[in-house]
């Protein structure tokens, strides 16, 4: 499976604007020209900038342009984070596999705080399992607001972007995200569908996301267990 065109073009700009090649108020090259220099046509264009433009760091303005907004002023901006990079490099040798859906409520408190749920409230919750090559690498645990129908997820069965069946079936983006890393010892039946003995630690990354409104869409578990991925982080700074 490629990398979807629209992201490389997405990652390429996002980079060139975090970096500087296109500052705060700089202008864009057309969508015509967009196209000419990736070598594709308007669609996946158009959908990469309306990927930065959630995230903010573009406004489109009819007859005008596309501009880079003031938010790319932001010392240091993050542009990468996490295990992105690997995703790119083993996109090709990437499968997934939902292996729980459920309604349950979270044994955290601070999740059901984040997602605004009433005491005792069940939250959607999806878990999937991402392989290389047919090895369970990662497991991520995601909790969302009941709202968020989990007979969507069911119906998508071993979808591969969480992303991608957000904004084509909710019609949400995320915008910003908060993570923290810690290494934890995964609940017995994690550590078998990763295929690791019980009780053995390895690293978690909880992520609480907000949506391109800025109102909370889910809390991820992260669960990872390979010695082919880093962790990392690239940052821009301002002088």
């Amino acid at each position: 499976m490629a990398i979807p065109l629209y992201f490389q073009i997405y990652r390429d700009l996002q980079m060139k604007i975090c970096g500087g090649t296109y500052g705060p108020g700089a202008l864009l090259p057309t969508e015509s020209e967009l196209e000419k220099i990736y070598g594709t046509s308007r669609a996946p264009v158009r959908q990469a900038l309306g990927v930065l433009e959630n995230e903010g760091l573009v406004v489109r303005r009819q007859g005008k342009g596309t501009f880079v907004t003031d938010q790319a002023r932001t010392s240091p901006w993050l542009i990468a984070t996490g295990f992105l990079k690997c995703y790119e490099r083993n996109w090709g040798k990437l499968t997934a596999k939902t292996a729980e859906l459920d309604l349950s409520v979270p044994a955290d408190a601070e999740i059901s705080e984040f997602l605004e749920l009433d005491a005792g409230e069940p939250a959607t919750r999806l878990v999937r399992v991402q392989c290389i090559e047919e090895k369970p690498t990662v497991l991520l645990e995601n909790f969302f607001h009941p709202r968020y129908d989990l007979n969507v997820f069911k119906a998508a069965g071993d979808f591969m972007s969480l992303k991608e069946l957000l904004m084509s079936k909710f019609s949400v983006t995320a915008r910003r995200s908060h993570e923290r890393l810690a290494v934890r010892v995964p609940p017995p039946r994690f550590a078998a569908l990763l295929e690791l003995p019980e009780d053995t630690p390895i690293l978690r990354v909880r992520r609480f996301i907000w949506d391109s409104a800025d109102k909370p869409l889910l809390v991820s578990n992260q669960y990872v267990f390979t010695d082919e991925w880093e962790y990392e982080a690239d940052f821009t700074m301002m002088m």
